[in-house]
């Protein structure tokens, strides 16, 4: 899931290709300048929306609500940008990964869960219904819920991670697919009501829903990772596969868990950005193609946000 940032420097040794015959490019190349030109042509597309509700939720987090004069096609990860209005400073928009979709007569509403945490996610949360927001999106690859259909769905979040799974997890319903959620939290009272897992329960049903808690507050006591290993030991699943979003650190321990049983693993990256797509390389990190292992860079906005795990260099990271 990414976030907004300063790009980094991301050095390039493209060479120009000789009379007309396309060439390939290096593994290790940022995106020719036509490349990049194309992809902002491709998935430009800003949106003006109006704001219907914008509220504080428990833990910590805010469920903002809006709606579109049209219906968009969206995959379960996507993100977008967003920006109020009035908003010269900061200068960037802000990135958010679509929670919920809802099509309806007069277009679309969407539902998006944030947490304030600097001078972009501070404006967003003073807007009111009524307000609008200008809206860039929807953004990136998106999670392939298709893969390994007979595979049980382990959907695996920490924190704020947990709204890029909540698409997946009703295509994966639809489908009428296995499926498991694993939620961590640092703590949470005790009778504190979490109005995110009882969205996620009507669709998947409470008793594959896993809370758990550093703490011991509530639920399973322990990092999430820890909870899902847990499972594993104890349902021994024939098959599985891992979809998950977090903090960088529990995808990285998810990546070491599925390389350890051999699992199919993709994870919703966090990289700074401040486009959105592709244009700025903010958000390149350095990943390796499954066929020859070769490191190269890919834009989280474009390319991404979601890759397979053993692709990722989590040393880089």
């Amino acid at each position: 899931m990414p976030i907004f940032g300063s790009p980094p420097h991301i050095a390039s040794n493209t060479r120009p290709p000789r009379r007309r015959r396309r060439t390939r490019r290096s593994h290790n190349e940022a995106p020719s300048a036509s490349a990049l030109q194309a992809t902002a042509r491709a998935m430009m597309r800003d949106h003006r929306v109006r704001i219907l509700s914008n509220a504080p939720e428990p833990p910590a987090y805010w469920r903002l609500r809006v709606r579109l004069q049209e219906a968009i096609a969206i995959r379960p990860g996507q993100f977008v940008m967003v920006r109020t209005r009035e908003q010269w400073e900061p200068l960037w928009r802000r990135a958010l990964v679509i929670y919920r979709a809802e099509e309806h007569a007069e277009g679309m509403d969407l539902e998006f869960l944030y947490k304030v945490l600097g001078r972009g996610t501070m404006l967003l949360s003073r807007q009111r219904p009524g307000d609008e927001l200008e809206m860039l999106g929807p953004l990136g690859n998106g999670f392939p819920h298709e893969a390994d259909s007979e595979a049980e769905a382990l959907l695996i979040s920490g924190g704020i991670g947990l709204p890029a799974l909540y698409l997946l997890a009703e295509a994966l319903a639809r489908d009428g697919r296995a499926v498991r959620l694993f939620h961590g939290e640092p703590t949470v009272e005790p009778n504190a009501p979490l109005p995110f897992l009882d969205d996620f329960a009507r669709v998947l049903g409470p008793e594959t829903i896993t809370l758990a808690t550093e703490d011991g507050s509530r639920g399973f006591q322990g990092l999430v990772t820890e909870a899902v290993q847990a499972y594993l030991e104890r349902a021994r699943p024939r098959r599985a596969i891992f979809y998950a979003c977090g903090p960088m650190p529990m995808l990285r321990r998810v990546a070491e868990i599925a390389v350890q049983r051999a699992l199919p693993a993709y994870v919703s990256l966090e990289a700074r950005m401040a486009c959105g797509f592709g244009v700025c390389l903010g958000c390149a990190v350095k990943t390796r193609f499954a066929s020859d292992r070769t490191p190269h860079y890919r834009r989280v906005c474009v390319e991404g946000p979601i890759f397979r795990a053993e692709e990722v260099v989590w040393d880089e990271l």
